[in-house]
Order: structure tokens, then C-alpha cells, then sequence
């Protein structure tokens, strides 16, 4: 029952720092739509200005941006961001649990069904949490985060472990 609790605890550790990556990549490529969208339609009215002769040209950039900034509410990164946050948030408050009665269960002051029981609730709080969360949402699976994830887990717990 200890190796199935570690295992929950690494587990846990593994999801939190994949879901940092997440963050981290919808964050990158919200700044970048929102400072494309705003360089763009600033930009082109004074290049149209300008640049009469070009004037289709700096039309059609005009109209792209007007697009990009109609289709961002739509586009996954802002809203994924404002879930994930609070989502991240919570699942460290739960690893923190868990690791704190590590020392319980890998001393082995609990019992089998001790540890069991405690297994259990925090599957229970990890489930509340995902649904509280996530709701309809749903993250596609990045192979590359798992892997970064899955080395970052491997050091935080060779590291402290």
C-alpha cells in the first residue's frame, strides 16, 4: 500500500508541473495574438495612410486583425488560462497534503486500511478538484509537456526524495 501512495503522490507531482507547461504555452500564445492584434490595427491605419498605393495591402492586414480579434474569445488560450490557474492552485494544496503524510505512511505508523483510507480521500479531492475546474473543459494531450513534465518529476524527487 506505501508504493501504491507514493505512486498517487508522484503521480500528482507529474500533473502539476504538466499542467505548468500548459500555462505556460497558453500564456505565450495569448501575449502573442493579443500584441499581433494590437501591432497590426495600429500599425496598418498609419501605413495605409502613408502607403496609398499599397492601400489593398494594409485592407486586407486591417481586416485579418479585425478577424483574429473576433475569433480570440473562441480561441482556447485566454480561457484555458483562467482555469488552469486555479486548477494548478488547488492540486499543489492537495500534493502538499499528501506529501505531508508521506512521513506517516512511508514510517509506517498507518496500517494498510490507514493509508488505504487516506488514498481515498485524496482520489476524492483530486476528483472535486478536476471538476470544479475543468468542467466541459478538456486539455489534448501534449506529448511533448509529459516528457519535460516527466523529467521535471524525476529531478524534484530524486532532489527531495
Amino acid at each position: 500500500m506505501q508504493e501504491k501512495y507514493w505512486k498517487y503522490m508522484v503521480q500528482i507531482k507529474a500533473w502539476i508541473f504538466y499542467l505548468d507547461l500548459y500555462v505556460e504555452d497558453s500564456y505565450k500564445w495569448d501575449k502573442k495574438i493579443n500584441i499581433c492584434g494590437a501591432i497590426v490595427s495600429s500599425t496598418s491605419i498609419a501605413a495605409w495612410a502613408i502607403w496609398q498605393e499599397l492601400s489593398f495591402v494594409w485592407s486586407v492586414i486591417i481586416a485579418i486583425s479585425q478577424v483574429l480579434t473576433a475569433i480570440k474569445g473562441f480561441l482556447p488560450y485566454s480561457k484555458r488560462l483562467k482555469f488552469l490557474v486555479t486548477f494548478i492552485e488547488d492540486l499543489k494544496f492537495l500534493y502538499n497534503k499528501i506529501e505531508y503524510n508521506w512521513f506517516n505512511v512511508a514510517s509506517g505508523e498507518l496500517t494498510e486500511e490507514e493509508i488505504n483510507d487516506l488514498l481515498y480521500s485524496f482520489k476524492n479531492e483530486f476528483t472535486n478538484i478536476e471538476n470544479k475546474n475543468l468542467k466541459e473543459e478538456t486539455l489534448l494531450e501534449n506529448e511533448d509537456f509529459k516528457k519535460i513534465a516527466d523529467n521535471k518529476t524525476d529531478s524534484y524527487f530524486a532532489n527531495n526524495f
